[in-house]
């Protein structure tokens, strides 16, 4: 496939046919994640690739529970923007368990350059260096834009969901205590799911360039 049109193919699949991807397939795919630039070379990442659907439910079922213990406490306060949580929650975070695969992806902190610097003179490196602009999250961004790109490369489709992160801390609670999966420093920072995209799903227009870059002269 031609390189521009894998860019012009790239949208967020939430609708996925029956089938299974060869797992093949998906080390291309992570393979080509791991391919992507990071700050100093840290490759800050690490894929749990789940094809198991009994896993992919109980991670959903993770996210579904957390979804209605916040919305319960929304409830007090407002009831119209509780439900507004709830709806989102089954439209926009769980979908994944129809996927061929849902990918549980890692990360760790990243110190960018200045950081150490910045604490010896007394600034503070976290507002500066860290929240604002974050090189770490850039980095995984990277990644994970090239394990999208793979994946329509490849005739598949993916989403990248940072929607459920607020059930992160369960999620990795059950991966490690069901599982046996941990990693020393590490997070969950996003979901991946991939898997055979159904037809004639709609995205949201681009804003041309025009409007996203200026030329100075």
């Amino acid at each position: 496939m031609e390189f521009m049109e894998v860019l012009k193919k790239r949208q967020s699949i939430r609708r996925y046919k029956e089938g299974q991807i060869p797992e093949a397939d998906l080390r291309k795919i992570v393979e080509a994640a791991g391919l992507a630039p990071s700050g100093k070379n840290i490759q800050n990442w690490h894929f749990v690739v789940i094809s198991d659907h009994a896993i992919m439910q109980k991670i959903a079922d993770i996210v579904t529970e957390k979804n209605r213990w916040v919305s319960e406490k929304m409830e007090a306060i407002d009831t119209e923007k509780a439900e507004r949580f709830r709806k989102f929650c089954k439209n926009f975070t769980v979908f994944f368990t129809k996927a061929s695969a849902l990918v549980v992806v890692y990360s760790t902190f990243y110190p960018p350059s200045g950081y150490y610097e910045y604490k010896m003179v007394g600034l503070d490196p976290e507002t500066d260096l860290v929240h604002d602009r974050n090189p770490g999250m850039q980095s995984l961004g990277a990644a994970l834009e090239n394990f999208t790109l793979r994946a329509i490369d490849l005739g598949y489709g993916s989403c990248w969901l940072t929607s459920a992160n607020y059930a992160a801390a369960e999620i990795e609670d059950y991966l490690r205590e069901t599982h046996g999966f941990q990693k020393k420093d590490f997070f969950l920072a996003a979901l991946m799911s991939v898997g055979i995209p159904e037809d004639n799903q709609r995205s949201p227009e681009k804003k041309p360039v025009e409007e996203i870059c200026t030329f100075l002269k």
